[in-house]
């Protein structure tokens, strides 16, 4: 995945243009030029700032996976897949069913070092199954977000100060 034809993307998906950007992120705009055209490449410890400015799941996700070399919420948008709330809904409740049947297995009480070959494997089943469950459910997430225009940023900080005021996260 090419990140910066995808920036140039976008920007324009939010009506954004590059001096409002560069303005919001702390760059000159003829870098941000550079960048969404692809003439200059992204350096790795901008990519993060950059998905801040941003506010898009899709360039989040995406610069996660670059950045970290992983991405356990992978930005849903294949052939067989529809970015609209009824479908999203669709896949999270058949996601949700499936990992619910690891969810009931009798493994929680055993011990990792203590576990069989059989056992581990069915935890492993679990996290595989609970995994895509959990990609369905932030994919769902970004397309509400996305349809009625509600900002990632202002979302995670109001989580994060939840969570810090149930004492969850410091």
């Amino acid at each position: 995945m090419k990140r910066n034809a995808n920036l140039g993307e976008i920007l324009k998906e939010q009506r954004k243009t590059q001096m409002e950007f560069a303005n919001e992120v702390g760059y000159d705009q003829s870098t941000i030029s550079k960048w969404t055209t692809g003439s200059r490449a992204i350096a790795k410890e901008v990519k993060p700032i950059l998905a801040r400015g941003i506010d898009s799941f899709k360039y989040y996700i995406g610069t996660m996976k670059e950045t970290a070399g992983i991405s356990l919420t992978p930005y849903m948008n294949g052939d067989r897949i529809h970015r609209d709330i009824a479908s999203m809904r669709m896949l999270v409740e058949k996601e949700r069913r499936e990992a619910e049947e690891y969810w009931n297995k009798d493994f929680w009480h055993i011990p990792a070092d203590h576990a069989n070959e059989i056992e581990r494997e069915e935890v492993r089943q679990f996290v595989k199954e609970y995994s895509e469950k959990l990609a369905a459910e932030f994919n769902l997430l970004a397309v509400v977000c996305e349809r009625y225009g509600f900002s990632l940023k202002q979302i995670d900080q109001q989580l994060e100060m939840t969570l810090k005021s149930r004492g969850l996260v410091k």
